[in-house]
């Protein structure tokens, strides 16, 4: 029992990587822990019965944190905002201000490569990011993208 519990546990682990949104971040770790913990108290069926209910608070969990990082962005950038709902590329302007509202490196880095967008940077937009607070990571990816 204790070997499946394990596996599962590190299958989530792998899963919760490859995530594309806090939604399927919190279901996974939601229904991982609810078997962990459901197998431990009730065995197989335990686990199964806990795994399910895991994936549910997790996912509602997680919905509830895409929606206030949606929340933040229509604060800090209103037209950053419509420029993501079509899909347009994001202006180094864009970054800072997302940046600066808070929003995590995670979905700035996922926003970018789910647009496809390349950047081009000169030393000046890199040097006005980094003045500005946005994180090494974010302007790191940013340039690897010209690449």
């Amino acid at each position: 029992m204790k070997k499946i519990i394990v596996n599962v546990l590190i299958v989530g682990t792998f899963l919760l990587a490859g995530c594309e949104s806090k939604t399927g971040t919190g279901a996974l770790a939601g229904g991982a822990l609810g078997a962990g913990v459901g197998g431990i108290a009730g065995g197989g069926k335990g686990a199964l019965i806990g795994g399910a209910a895991g994936v549910v608070a997790g996912a509602l969990v997680g919905a509830a944190l895409d929606e206030q990082d949606r929340k933040i962005m229509n604060e800090s950038s209103p037209r950053t905002v419509e420029r993501m709902d079509r899909n347009e590329p994001l202006t180094v302007g864009d970054i800072i201000k997302l940046s600066e509202g808070g929003v995590s490196d995670d979905t700035i880095i996922r926003y970018i490569q789910n647009s496809h967008t390349t950047y081009s940077l000169n030393q000046a937009q890199i040097t006005r990011m980094q003045e500005a607070g946005v994180s090494q990571r974010i302007i790191n990816y940013m340039v690897d993208t010209g690449k």
